[in-house]
């Protein structure tokens, strides 16, 4: 059986899935795709499980360069040396190969195979990164397009201080992923993000000022250490990662390309802020929609923030699925902020909500659930417990048991269905 760690994982799953057709329970057929605007978007289940397993794999990529740098891992006979060269001191920049593409596909695949006891010794979840190699085993062999496929830049050197993300281009499919990882341990800054749910004021998007009212005219307030670790880091040598990420994918963005931004737990908060700040941009070379699918985010904005958010939604201009597995705790964090003026704190986005045979679609424009799940959710519960429903892995057990269903329903004709968005959203589409 073939190994692969994150960047082969990802291009596989996001990039190589070709399309089909599904018969339904009535016996009905679905199509794979749905053109919006002008470009072809998979069903809610081919769209958002290979932004699962990125979110996942982004881990043991991290792990595995680290393990290098430290001297642990010996990946100087299985690296290019100019890959090997750029990862050792530096973020891993590998743009200016072939042509300008990137580091292509089979040649990660070359590397991973080379290193899969190392990852086997140093990933806490190997077993779990096992059976997705399983899934994914057919469909990598079967595709003959993996030289369209590219990492460009990797961003973990400096995790101590910094966020921790990658960005990939997928020729075949016209798209830029941009990955955040989410928290590790306490040797990174990731943890003192998380507790510092102060308010931070964050400046309202242009496309924005002229349809918002009062002080939302000028800034939105969301959690401080999210928002610094993106736009505001004072410990950052060198740029922001917003800039730096801007800088990483405007090459690449190509016309007709997408942009995606995903991410788990902490990398769900980045990507959602990130996704906000991107759709509300009035740079020309960014295209809409921006597309975010997050995995157990907690909560990153106040009701500002979300005012300003669905705006976005119904403006077009950026689609965002939040996905939470049923009695995970963290999603339902922080409900109010800190600070001697706290606020509730409130969700954005269509939210897929993943029981063990079932699952609930909701948006904040239609529902008033989110604070009974919220009390509900903050329980006590034994570590056991929150580690098993905040688990990417479990995450993907309840959507595969939920595949058929998910997979005739698509992101798009959610935010056009009146009883789930409610009656007065109204979309432009672009």
């Amino acid at each position: 059986m073939k190994t692969y760690t994150f960047v082969s994982f990802v291009f596989a799953l996001i990039f190589q899935a070709g399309p089909f057709v599904l018969a339904t329970e009535a016996g009905a057929l679905a199509s794979s795709t749905k053109s919006f605007g002008g470009y072809d978007y998979p069903n809610l289940y081919d769209e958002a499980m290979p932004m699962l397993w990125a979110s996942k794999l982004v881990y043991s990529f991290a792990t595995l360069l680290e393990a290098g740098r430290e001297g642990s891992l010996d990946l100087g006979d299985t690296f290019p040396p100019e890959v090997l060269a750029a990862y050792k001191d530096k973020r891993l920049d590998v743009r200016d190969m072939e042509g300008g593409n990137g580091l292509p596909f089979n040649k990660v695949v070359e590397i991973v195979v080379a290193n899969a006891e190392n990852l086997k010794k140093i990933e806490p979840e190997f077993e779990y990164v096992a059976k997705m190699i399983e899934k994914i085993q057919a469909v990598e062999n079967a595709d003959e397009s993996s030289d369209e496929l590219f990492l460009e830049t990797f961003s973990s050197i400096d995790a101590a201080t910094q966020c921790v993300y990658g960005v990939l281009k997928d020729n075949k499919n016209k798209r830029v992923v941009v990955v955040f990882r989410g928290s590790t341990d306490l040797s990174t800054r990731d943890w003192q993000t998380n507790l510092s749910a102060q308010l931070e004021g964050m400046k309202t998007p242009k496309l924005l000022k002229d349809s918002l009212q009062g002080k939302l005219k000028k800034r939105v307030l969301v959690h401080r250490g999210f928002y610094n670790y993106i736009f505001n880091n004072k410990r950052a040598k060198g740029d922001q990662r917003y800039d730096m990420i801007l800088n990483d994918i405007k090459p690449f963005v190509e016309e007709g390309y997408k942009i995606y931004v995903t991410g788990h737990s902490l990398g769900a908060a980045l990507s959602s802020l990130l996704a906000f700040k991107l759709a509300g941009s009035d740079k020309s070379w960014i295209p809409k929609p921006i597309t975010c699918i997050s995995y157990a985010s907690p909560i990153v904005g106040t009701d500002g923030f979300r005012t300003a958010f669905t705006l976005l939604e119904q403006m077009g201009h950026i689609r965002y699925l939040r996905v939470n597995n049923d009695a995970d705790t963290v999603p339902t964090i922080p409900p109010f902020s800190l600070g001697l003026k706290r606020r509730m704190m409130k969700h954005v986005g269509i939210n897929l909500r993943l029981y063990d045979d079932s699952f609930i679609l909701s948006h904040p424009n239609s529902n008033g659930w989110g604070f009974v799940n919220a009390v509900r959710n903050s329980v006590l519960k034994p570590v056991w417990s929150v580690l098993k429903y905040h688990s990417l892995q479990t995450h993907e057990e309840r959507m595969d048991a939920q595949k058929e269903t998910l997979q005739n329903l698509h992101l798009n004709d959610l935010y056009d269905d009146g009883k789930l968005l409610g009656k007065e959203f109204n979309r432009d589409e672009l």
